[in-house]
């Protein structure tokens, strides 16, 4: 298996809409076990394939059902889709409802996180590595991520998903990393 290398915004190809997938074959498997290789080791939960610098449809999710860290605090409920290994290959959300407000991250945004607003269930068809379809009925952490993930394929960063002053803050935050990350390696 192979890490890929995760793409950091303002990379163009974060914000071009991807293309379906047609073939499902031997090469797409082993990109499917190369894109969860690379969000394991990313330390990540989700990951859209043009985060790796391909605009394809293709997208892998894993969370882990996490314990309490502390004993005040409440158990969080294990859900069905909770340890699992989930492949959508050509993802659409058919059906939305609710709205909830979760605190998010992205890998190819390292170190941001903010609070969007997102639909709190929302149910998607989509074919697996295999090309079989299928169709999911996602809620809580599972809906946030599918749907951060979506917004990927389609080419939609999370930043355009909070308030402008928030995206505003963040842009400039990004700027002044790169800013000094060039300065850092023009002095080695």
């Amino acid at each position: 298996m192979t890490v890929m290398k995760v793409v950091e915004w303002p990379a163009k190809v974060l914000e071009t809409k991807s293309v379906d997938v047609t073939e499902f074959n031997d090469e797409l498997r082993q990109y499917v076990r190369d894109m969860n290789e690379t969000m394991d080791e990313a330390n990540g939960i989700g990951l859209a394939s043009n985060q790796v610098g391909v605009a394809k449809r293709v997208i892998v999710i894993h969370i882990p059902h996490q314990e309490s860290r502390y004993k005040d605090q409440e158990e969080e409920k294990l859900e069905p889709w909770h340890n699992k290994r989930w492949v959508f290959i050509n993802p659409v959300i058919t059906k939305k409802a609710g709205i909830i407000r979760w605190q998010e991250g992205c890998l190819s945004f390292p170190e941001i996180y903010e609070f969007v607003d997102r639909a709190a269930e929302v149910w998607v068809t989509a074919k697996d590595e295999n090309g079989q379809e299928f169709e999911v009925h996602a809620n809580g952490l599972f809906a946030v991520c599918i749907q951060h993930e979506i917004d990927h394929i389609d080419g939609i960063v999370f930043i355009n998903r909070m308030g402008k002053l928030k995206s505003s803050i963040v842009r400039k935050k990004i700027a002044k990393r790169k800013r000094l990350e060039a300065a850092e390696s023009v002095e080695t």
